[in-house]
C-alpha cells in the first residue's frame, strides 16, 4: 500500500496546480500553452497591448478615475447650484427692494392725495362758511330794504290794527275781512304768501309790480308775496263781484269795501273819489276821527261825514278836514 507521506508529497502539488489553473486567466494560459511561440517553441508566453508594453491594465485603477471623474462632476455640480441659488438670492433680494420702493410710493402718493384732499376740505369749508357769512348779510340787507320800501310804499300796521301810512295813506284795518273768503284763505293786511293763486292779474303802478286776484293785492317782498292795500292808478281787468255803482259830481264808480274803482277803456281803475259820493257802509276797518268837534269817519284814505237818512245812517265822501 502506498504511505501516507506519499500521498501527501502528491496531494501538496495537486492543489498547488489547481489553484493556479483557477486563478490564472485563459488568455494568459493559451497565450503560453500551443502556436510554437514563445519561448523554446511551446507553452511560451505572449505579451501584448499594455501587457506587452509594459504596462499592466488594473481594475482598480480604472475604479479610481472614474470616482475622480464623478467627484469632479459633484463639484461641478454644487458649483452650478451655488452660482444659482446665490442668482436667485439676489433676485428675491432686487424684488423685494423693488416691492418696498412700490408700497413706500404707493404710501407717499396716499399721503399727499389725504393732504390734499384735506386743504381741499378745509378750503371749501373757509369758502362755505364765507360765503354763507355774505349770504346772510345780503338777505338781511335786502330784507331790510324790503320793509324799507314796503313801508314806503304801502304803509304799516299800527298797534291797533289800522294800516297807515306810505304812498297809500289811511287806515285800511280789517279791509281784507270782507273778502277773505273770496281768496279762500284769511288774510290780514302785510301777511306774506310763498306763492300767488294761480288766477292772478299782474298789474304795474307808477313802476312798481303788484297782483290781483279775487279782490286782493299783492306785492313781491323778498322770496315770498305780501298782502298790501288796494294801490291808487291800479288798472283790473274786472271789479270784485261785491262791488255796486255809485254816482256822484256827474261820475259813476263801482264800490267794494273802500275801494273805488272807474271804468276805462282798459278796466277798472283804482282811484280817490270826488266829494258827494253817497255810500251805505263802510269797512269794520274805518275810525272815527273828530276835527274841530265834528266827528269824521276815515278808511283807506278816504274821508267820509255820516248822517241820517230816516232810520239810516248814510256816509258822504268829503275833503280831507285835517287839510
Amino acid at each position: 500500500m502506498i504511505s501516507r507521506s506519499l500521498l501527501r508529497l502528491i496531494a501538496i502539488p495537486t492543489i498547488v496546480v489547481l489553484v493556479l489553473f483557477l486563478t490564472v486567466p485563459p488568455e494568459v494560459i493559451g497565450g503560453r500553452g500551443g502556436g510554437g511561440g514563445g519561448r523554446g517553441g511551446g507553452g511560451g508566453y505572449s505579451r501584448e497591448g499594455t501587457a506587452s508594453e509594459g504596462r499592466f491594465s488594473s481594475g482598480k485603477g480604472s475604479s479610481q478615475g472614474a470616482r475622480t471623474s464623478s467627484q469632479q462632476s459633484r463639484s461641478g455640480n454644487e458649483e452650478n447650484r451655488q452660482s444659482s441659488t446665490s442668482k436667485n438670492q439676489t433676485q428675491r433680494q432686487q424684488t423685494a427692494q423693488s416691492q418696498t420702493n412700490t408700497r413706500q410710493q404707493g404710501a407717499t402718493e396716499r399721503t399727499n392725495a389725504d393732504q390734499q384732499g384735506a386743504d381741499s376740505r378745509q378750503q371749501s369749508r373757509q369758502n362755505y362758511g364765507q360765503n354763507t357769512q355774505q349770504s346772510r348779510q345780503n338777505y338781511g340787507q335786502n330784507a331790510q330794504q324790503n320793509r324799507q320800501n314796503f313801508a314806503n310804499n304801502y304803509g304799516s300796521a299800527e298797534s291797533s290794527g289800522a294800516w297807515s301810512g306810505g304812498s297809500s295813506p289811511g287806515n285800511w284795518g280789517n279791509y281784507y275781512a270782507g273778502v277773505a273768503t273770496v281768496a279762500g284763505v284769511g288774510l290780514a293786511m302785510g301777511a306774506t304768501v310763498q306763492s300767488l293763486p294761480l288766477q292772478s292779474t299782474p298789474i304795474v303802478v307808477q313802476g312798481n309790480p303788484y297782483y290781483y286776484s279775487g279782490g286782493v293785492y299783492y306785492a313781491p317782498q323778498g322770496d315770498s308775496y305780501a298782502v298790501v292795500p288796494p294801490p291808487r292808478g291800479a288798472v283790473i281787468p274786472s271789479v270784485p263781484e261785491s262791488s255796486t255803482t255809485v254816482s256822484g259830481a256827474g261820475r259813476s264808480f263801482n264800490y267794494s269795501n273802500g275801494v273805488f274803482y272807474e271804468p276805462t277803456s282798459k278796466g277798472y281803475k283804482i282811484v280817490e273819489p270826488p266829494p258827494g259820493i253817497l255810500i251805505t257802509s263802510l269797512p269794520n276797518g274805518a275810525v272815527t276821527v273828530t276835527v274841530n268837534g265834528v266827528n269824521y269817519r276815515e278808511f283807506g284814505g278816504v274821508w267820509y261825514q255820516p248822517f241820517y237818512s230816516g232810520s239810516e245812517v248814510i256816509y258822504q265822501t268829503v275833503p280831507n278836514p285835517t287839510g
